[in-house]
């Protein structure tokens, strides 16, 4: 069974949001959209801790009903103050976290496996990414960080050759430093945005057009949206309708 839990205030500038997995009826095939998210996983029965890197197209994993994760929803531009490695290196992977946090002590899956209850361990995870940000916390890309920002405001639409010249920057260098800092290119990125607000819209919009939709996402037509529909999400946009 899948369940997501809502950060405190004091860390959801950091996190978008933890997550659980466990007591599954049966095994399965899951399929996992991308979200411009990074997440640390915390494999309690096996006794592992990985970094799932940012997505750029779906992902299908079968988990089974022994399964029993926790994980940590981090929004990618403050993950990317954490890492000890350029994050184009881990787009679309998954990877043992002591590659990238030679410092976490893996004793912390015992600890979590102690505590009673899931808001006990919640918790718990809160005061570890604390932690992890003294330990780990490097300068912040203010251009890249304000990129992305105009990026989530325009909903993916705006181009890079505009994001470059708004933000005073070569378009070799914003390339290089948001591939860096984010683990996707500034495409990349934007494609998931663009994404992710049109399929809110396709769902909370039963009366509106897929036409229209598109239109008003950004896209060139009906088709364009298809194409970048089934190539993200492996599904056509009336899916989720």
């Amino acid at each position: 069974m899948y369940q997501e839990i809502k950060p405190s205030k004091r860390i959801d500038s950091v996190v978008d949001s933890f997550w659980t997995f466990s007591k599954n009826k049966s095994s399965e095939n899951f399929k996992i959209l991308p979200d411009n998210c990074t997440d640390i996983i915390f494999d309690l029965k096996q006794n592992k801790g990985f970094l799932s890197g940012v997505m750029s197209k779906y992902q299908l994993r079968r988990l089974s009903t022994e399964s029993d994760l926790i994980g940590i929803r981090f929004k990618t531009e403050n993950f990317g103050s954490l890492s000890k490695i350029p994050l184009d290196g881990t787009k679309n992977l998954k990877i043992e976290l002591s590659s990238i946090f030679p410092k976490v002590n893996l004793d912390i899956l015992s600890q979590i496996n102690d505590l009673e209850n899931l808001n006990t361990k919640i918790k718990f995870l809160e005061n570890f990414i604390e932690t992890l940000f003294k330990q780990n916390y490097t300068t912040q890309d203010p251009i890249v960080l304000s990129v992305v920002k105009s990026i989530r405001l325009s909903k993916g639409v705006l181009t890079i050759n505009n994001l470059a010249k708004s933000h005073h920057i070569s378009l070799r260098q914003l390339e290089r430093r948001f591939k860096s800092y984010m683990g996707l290119t500034v495409k990349e990125f934007s494609n998931v945005v663009r994404f992710e607000n049109a399929k809110k819209r396709i769902k909370s919009s039963a009366e509106t057009s897929l036409l229209k939709i598109a239109f008003d996402s950004g896209f060139f037509d009906h088709s364009h949206m298809n194409y970048e529909f089934n190539r993200i999400s492996g599904e056509n946009p009336s899916y989720f309708r």
